[in-house]
């Protein structure tokens, strides 16, 4: 089976992940229970899922040391769709979830589109507006800070572009991934940050 690989991100170690996690702003202790940590990819390919996600299960204790569950691929980034023709979706612009945040209890188990289980944004998580159509998702001028539907979902069985798969949503490229991650989750609430890539 082919797959796009994002080679040009560096590994991490949990300790790096999760020591960079304490010096966001936003950092408000260890959350209760599951988090998603997405590490978006300094290169930025466009339109490829070039991004990863490291899931780590917290327990209320917390002296106790988090568990890594698993790493997935997949985008935090709009695609094509989004960035060229964001005008489909709001005039203003592209959103782009804005870089080294947190956000306590930001999803919660629900349907995408009232199609597939997925997790839906429940909580406001900072973002801009990218509206020059050029091919990068950029964190430029204004943050907004509402509830705009980013969603954590899939994408295709093997997704290698992105497309319209993302115009602001967190997305897995491998359903077997995805499949997985959600059979895990057992509809449990979800804390989400997002590291630019360091």
């Amino acid at each position: 089976m082919r797959f796009y690989y994002p080679a040009t991100m560096r590994t991490f170690t949990d300790k790096e992940i999760l020591d960079r996690l304490t010096t966001l702003k936003s950092w408000q202790g260890v959350p209760n229970g599951v988090l998603d940590v997405w590490v978006r990819s300094k290169a930025d390919a466009y339109n490829r899922f070039d991004d990863k996600v490291f899931t780590y299960e917290f327990a209320a204790d917390p002296t106790v040391k988090p568990k890594f569950i698993m790493a997935c691929t997949g985008t935090t980034n709009a695609g094509a769709e989004g960035l060229k023709h964001f005008d489909k979706y709001n005039r203003l612009g592209c959103a782009v979830l804005k870089a080294d945040e947190i956000v306590y209890g930001s999803h919660a188990y629900g349907l995408h589109k009232g199609q597939y289980p997925a997790y839906r944004q429940v909580r406001p998580f900072p973002y801009f507006r990218d509206n020059d159509k050029d091919e990068k998702a950029e964190e430029l001028g204004k943050v907004y800070y509402d509830i705009i539907g980013a969603n954590c979902h899939r994408a295709g069985w093997n997704s290698v572009y992105i497309g319209g798969w993302s115009v602001a949503c967190l997305v897995r490229n491998q359903r077997t991934q995805y499949d997985k991650w959600m059979q895990y989750m057992n509809k449990r609430p979800l804390t989400v940050a997002i590291l630019a890539e360091w």
